[in-house]
């Protein structure tokens, strides 16, 4: 094709607009090759309650560094080893800037750790300062990924701005606050968290309909019956790629071979996709005297399982059939990697679970638990809050460079803990198997993978972080310990440090620190 497009590139039909892959053929020449104009995106994905002790056992000691042959996978992140050369494990940073004392044992800490995880702000300082009832208050500062959103300027505008998706269908207790600081890693202002999708066919509705221009108007039709039509077409349940099958195949007979073979991969893959979403959608819809997720019908709507303790669990009947949660997990995966990829959105975060879940975790297969010695058990639960209180502690002093291994994590608590890594490895393989100018989609993300809190003790220093990608930024193929409690960095800087050395925001500061600490660049991170 002659004439210059942008990456946004549109298939449409009977009123469907959708957003196409990268395709070289297509593409402006200075987005090419990893030439300025490659995307820059962000995906933090989260996990709750901490990490067992396994995550820490091939650590460096404290203020050291270990790169490449030396640095070695713990075995809940064994998943990880086909993108290995592409990581980089964090340890030692705390999340405790609001305590002038350096206190990072906070209560309530599911839900003041979590509301803190990507603002790094206390919630309850906020709320107190306000003279609000604490059950009642919803506010914070606002997150990392809306700040990106926010100042990143308009060669990063997408579609969507940010997308928000979870696999929390099991909630448990909000520690006497909002829903929002269990729910929501995303908060766009101080008084508005952006609420987690549980449910894959909305996230599918809200790409496709929203992740595109307007539809190109059709001769004499009035917008009115563009509508009527868009309607009736949704009540057939007509397929949206079938819906824009004759642009596709136009297209097909435009572009050169390499990008034939790409459209053709992509509508293969989106048609899989469609009907994966609509089959696990159905197994979330409400049966007779079951519990579930009402699905929304416009985008923005979030549906909620019916309130705290309440919702599905693995093999839970519903009318459709048996709640899968690898299933779901798995949905989430290919939708994530959609918007991404059909570039409707370059800013993701996704929950791998609410905080203080009390989802249990019959869903790990034999293989993920021999990862860490545990003994399959057909039908035993691994619920997760309990498996957290369960045995299990960390020391929290410096003793031969290394946090001590008090008591050793029980292995239910770990198994979790490897199939959610899993679950992450799995999207960031897909992110890295897609060809993008130099490198690959993965390159050119900042991905993360860290929980709000360190382990059983609920204390929010050492977390648990992985970052993944980072176009040439980060290091890769290392792991990065800073000094030990009282001594260590602090989280607010690892966001500090994204923003400004890999967005190049010229953020002034992030997140607070009631002792009066600047930010500082995480140096030791970078190449």
């Amino acid at each position: 094709m002659k004439r210059l497009m942008t990456r946004r590139n549109l298939l449409r039909g009977a009123g469907v607009c959708l957003a196409l892959p990268f395709l070289e053929s297509l593409a402006p020449r200075r987005a090419r090759a990893g030439e300025p104009g490659t995307p820059k995106r962000f995906v933090l994905c989260t996990f709750p309650n901490g990490a067992p002790h396994h995550w820490w056992e091939t650590a460096p000691a404290f203020g050291k560094t270990l790169k490449g042959a030396d640095f070695k996978l713990p075995r809940v992140l064994e998943h990880f080893a086909p993108v290995k050369s592409k990581m980089l494990m964090i340890s030692r940073l705390g999340n405790y800037t609001w305590s002038k004392e350096q206190n990072p044992f906070i209560e309530p800490s599911h839900s003041r750790c979590a509301a803190a995880l990507s603002t790094c702000v206390d919630a309850d300082q906020l709320g107190r300062a306000a003279g609000q009832d604490l059950g009642e208050w919803v506010g914070n500062g606002v997150s990392v990924d809306q700040l990106i959103v926010q100042k990143a300027g308009p060669e990063q505008a997408t579609r969507i701005p940010s997308l928000q998706t979870g696999l929390g269908v099991k909630p448990g207790f909000f520690d006497g606050r909002s829903y929002a600081y269990n729910q929501a890693v995303s908060w766009k202002g101080p008084r508005e968290p952006l609420k987690r999708s549980v449910n894959p066919k909305a996230v599918f509705d809200a790409l496709v309909s929203a992740g595109a221009a307007p539809a190109a108007p059709v001769p004499g039709q009035t917008d009115e019956q563009a509508r009527i039509e868009a309607e009736r077409r949704a009540a057939t349940e007509k397929s949206v790629i079938d819906a824009v099958l004759a642009d596709a195949n136009s297209l097909i007979n435009r572009v050169g071979s390499d990008d034939r073979k790409i459209v053709q991969q992509y509508l293969d893959s989106l048609r899989a996709i469609e009907k994966n979403v609509t089959r696990v959608q159905s197994t979330m819809t409400p049966g007779q005297g079951s519990l579930g997720c009402s699905p929304i019908r416009e985008p923005g709507v979030v549906p909620e399982p019916p309130g705290q303790q309440e919702g599905l669990n693995e093999n839970d009947s519903t009318e459709a059939g048996e709640y899968k949660h690898d299933d779901h997990a798995n949905v989430m995966i290919d939708l994530i990697v959609m918007a991404i990829q059909c570039d409707v959105t370059r800013v993701v975060t996704h929950m791998l679970d609410d905080a203080r879940s009390e989802f249990e975790y019959r869903c790990i297969p034999a293989d993920v638990r021999a990862k860490v010695g545990l003994e399959y058990r057909e039908g035993s639960s691994l619920h997760y809050h309990s498996c957290q209180h369960g045995p299990g502690n960390l020391g929290s002093t410096n003793e031969g460079g290394r946090y001590a291994v008090v008591e050793e994590s029980n292995l239910d608590f770990a198994a979790i803990n490897c199939w959610l890594g899993q679950k992450t490895a799995q999207l960031a393989e897909r992110l890295d198997a897609i060809p993008e100018g130099d490198g690959t989609v993965l390159d050119h993300c900042v991905m993360m993978y860290m929980s709000e809190m360190r382990t059983h003790d609920h204390d929010a220093y050492d977390l648990p972080i992985v970052l993944l990608g980072g176009d040439g930024v980060f290091l890769n193929d290392a792991h990065v310990a800073y000094d030990a409690l009282g001594n260590d960095r602090q989280l607010r800087d690892l966001w500090f440090t994204v923003m400004n050395q890999y967005y190049g925001l010229g953020v002034a500061s992030f997140g607070d620190d009631l002792r009066g600490e600047p930010n500082r660049l995480l140096e030791e991170i970078l190449r």
